[in-house]
């Protein structure tokens, strides 16, 4: 089997700072599989002052195959090729902002580079599979034998994609009118895809984990050595989905406990709403290839998000990497959490999350991770597909 893929994410950042993304973390298992041949990546369109902007190389790194003016064929992996295009269209960028995007994925030009991908690699008859709402114009209209689409994270309650919803909601339309097949996250998102846009057949995939996530995670940050134990730890980007009036609950309430937040800030107005008590420490991002030696270093491991109906469904990648650790791992009821509540002390309110902090004992079980794998999710994919 051959594959096509569209993910949400660009390669390049995936290559500097870790494949740990949901869409990257498919298509590196799916690429194990012993029934996919050949995966060909469609990249995220960009342009010079983008990458100017973001600090990255042009180049994706690995084996340049075809290059054809703004557009080049990488082979990354043995089996794992990227098709990437360079537009020139800085203005259109500027101007049209995340509206840009849509438009670029659809150029007829792309979209003729991906034909000439699948010729010169051999790609004959291939299954789609779509990730990436902002490509659903591309996605509609390649021609492949089956198509799937990924509809993790409903991004209609995105409030970074307010000023486009109508576009974005226009998006689910066409996928569910013209590919009947989806997979999510989580229940609410089923429910709110087969309400809305009416999708026939959609299937509930969570997110997995990497069992050699914790492989080399036997090193002791330097930045964690001089704070005081124990640690209570978060690793995930500062976003919308955070309670910040939560943790500035648990901060005050468990003064002789540090509390660490490892990842990116992205959203800038909770991060100012998170009170930076002396017991209080930001990190910053990590590379995925060290990011586990954080992890390992916590004493107990939070997932203190918002509980109300504006979520994406949840279902943290997260709290998989948490469980890998044996350690004990405290999060707000709901978020997709509720399926590992055997496994994870979950909390009503703010209270009841302090108080599953005055120690860190851990009493719940251990849970199968193999079952939680990247590698099974992937197998469960392609099962849909081929059926």
């Amino acid at each position: 089997m051959n594959l096509i893929i569209i993910p949400f994410h660009d390669w390049r950042k995936s290559q500097s700072e870790g494949f740990r993304t949901r869409d990257v973390h498919f298509i590196k298992s799916l690429s194990t599989s012993d029934t996919v041949e050949k995966i060909l990546v469609i990249n995220r369109p960009s342009t010079w002052l983008e990458l100017l902007y973001k600090r990255s190389n042009k180049k994706i790194k690995g084996k340049i195959v075809l290059s054809k003016g703004r557009f080049i064929l990488t082979k990354v992996d043995k089996n794992i090729y990227i098709a990437d295009y360079h537009s020139s269209d800085v203005l259109g960028q500027i101007k049209d902002k995340h509206l840009w995007f849509i438009e670029r994925y659809n150029d007829l030009a792309y979209k003729n580079f991906i034909y000439t991908c699948c010729k010169k690699l051999n790609i004959n008859d291939y299954n789609l599979i779509i990730q990436n709402v902002f490509s659903y114009k591309l996605g509609v209209s390649l021609f492949a034998k089956h198509k799937l689409f990924d509809a993790w994270d409903n991004f209609l309650k995105f409030p970074a994609y307010k000023q486009i919803r109508a576009n974005l909601r226009e998006g689910y339309k066409e996928l569910s009118k013209n590919i009947p097949l989806w997979i999510t996250n989580s229940e609410e998102n089923i429910s709110f895809y087969t309400s809305e846009f009416n999708v026939k057949s959609i299937h509930l995939m969570k997110n997995g984990v990497k069992v050699d996530f914790l492989a080399n995670s036997n090193i002791s940050p330097k930045d964690l050595k001089n704070i005081p134990k124990p640690i209570i730890g978060f690793g995930g980007k500062i976003s919308y989905l955070l309670d910040y009036n939560l943790i500035n609950y648990l901060t005050e309430d468990n003064p002789s406990s540090s509390f660490v937040f490892v990842g990116q800030i992205l959203d800038k107005e909770v991060y100012k709403k998170i009170i930076k008590r002396s017991n209080v420490f930001f990190l910053g991002d990590k590379n995925y290839s060290i990011y586990p030696n954080y992890v390992m270093n916590f004493d107990i491991c939070i997932v203190p998000y918002n509980i109300n109906e504006g979520q994406h469904g949840g279902d943290s990648m997260k709290a998989y990497e948490y469980l890998l650790t044996g350690k004990k791992v405290v999060g707000t009821i709901g978020n997709g959490l509720q399926d590992l509540e055997e496994y994870i002390y979950l909390a009503q309110d703010q209270q009841e999350f302090s108080n599953a902090l005055k120690n860190v004992t851990n009493d719940k079980p251990r849970i199968n991770i193999k079952n939680h794998s990247w590698e099974s999710k992937s197998i469960e994919l392609l099962n849909i597909l081929e059926k």
